[in-house]
């Protein structure tokens, strides 16, 4: 029989997993619903195209649909809520598997550069201008990635000859087909509170699906947490930065990164002006230690959330070629600043 302080132990670790992923669900939940929701409105509303002619340059030269081109205008709001998006596309098949993974890597600029709302007001205090080079070096990454993934699609993808990919969401359902969109039809649009009263009812079993998919995701992950896994990956990960060409004052600004980017901040601003690091190696040491930490913070956070949206597999490929794609950008623009700085 299991000794009570063993019994006491896991009640207080799945209790506190528990708590903390309801923490974690109620902040990601939300946005993932409202994309499913406006994914399938849009759909019914035959509106992709008119709210995708902003990136109507992008998806031309990528060979995207206007439904990719939608999700990609939803990530300047809402990450979440774009590849929430793009699934409900992909499980309608309204768009195909090379296009769902082109265009969700598109959508990561957009969410990259919404990144100044966090990212500005703790690194120009901070850091200064040194502070500003970073960040504008992180928009230059997400800028290279994503003109990468664009001629990607362009090689992969076939070319779109109108408007949007799409599968009519009342054939799909075995409904009046004449309600809504068809390739070979003029749409005829319902009532905006009929065409919302539609979009809930689609997107409910969606939302169930991909509810249950994240909640056990991140408990697994919550649970991890508690009994101590990321940390013991932290420190082997740690280790990495031994064979780098760092000074030893950077090394704890990339310790700090494990914490969070306000800790390794405040500790890069600390070392800056005590005149112990340059802002070439405050910069250079940021970029290495982003890099060496995107590996925890994809495990921790990326795949679970990827994973409940689309799927175990399709979410962790998704992650892993994002993630990989921006740290070998990352790595060769860092080594850049070191070569012409």
């Amino acid at each position: 029989m299991m000794p009570m302080t063993e019994m006491a132990e896991i009640a207080r670790i799945l209790i506190q997993s528990a708590a903390s992923s309801f923490g974690l669900l109620s902040k990601s939940l939300p946005p993932v619903v409202l994309g499913l929701m406006l994914a399938e409105l849009i759909v019914v509303l035959n509106a992709a195209e008119r709210i995708a002619f902003v990136a109507k340059p992008i998806t031309r030269f990528s060979h995207l649909s206007d439904a990719a081109g939608a999700s990609f205008m939803m990530a300047f709001f809402s990450a979440a809520s774009a590849n929430s998006m793009l699934a409900g596309y992909y499980n309608d098949r309204v768009i195909e598997t090379k296009e769902l993974f082109v265009a969700s890597l598109v959508n990561s600029f957009p969410a990259t550069t919404m990144h100044w709302r966090s990212l500005l007001p703790v690194l120009i205090p901070l850091l200064g201008f040194t502070g500003l080079v970073y960040f504008g070096l992180l928009m230059l990454v997400g800028l290279l990635k994503t003109g990468f993934v664009m001629v990607a699609g362009r090689l992969l993808l076939e070319g779109k000859s109108g408007g949007p990919a799409t599968v009519a969401i009342g054939e799909r359902r075995g409904e009046d087909a004449s309600l809504y969109l068809r390739p070979d039809k003029s749409p005829n649009r319902p009532p905006l509170k009929e065409a919302l009263a539609i979009s809930v009812r689609a997107a409910k079993p969606k939302v169930m699906k991909v509810a249950k998919m994240t909640t056990a995701m991140m408990f697994l992950v919550s649970v991890l947490i508690e009994v101590g896994a990321f940390d013991l990956l932290t420190i082997h990960m740690s280790g990495i930065r031994n064979y780098l060409p760092l000074p030893a004052a950077g090394l704890s600004i990339i310790a700090a990164q494990f914490t969070g980017y306000v800790a390794a901040y405040t500790v890069a601003g600390g070392l800056l002006a005590a005149g112990e690091l340059s802002g070439k190696e405050v910069v250079v040491t940021l970029m290495i230690g982003n890099v060496i930490t995107s590996i925890a913070w994809a495990f921790r956070w990326l795949i679970p959330s990827h994973a409940g949206i689309f799927g175990p597999r399709i979410g962790t490929e998704l992650v892993v070629f994002s993630t990989g794609l921006r740290d070998v950008i990352m790595l060769l623009v860092a080594f850049g600043v070191m070569a012409f700085w």
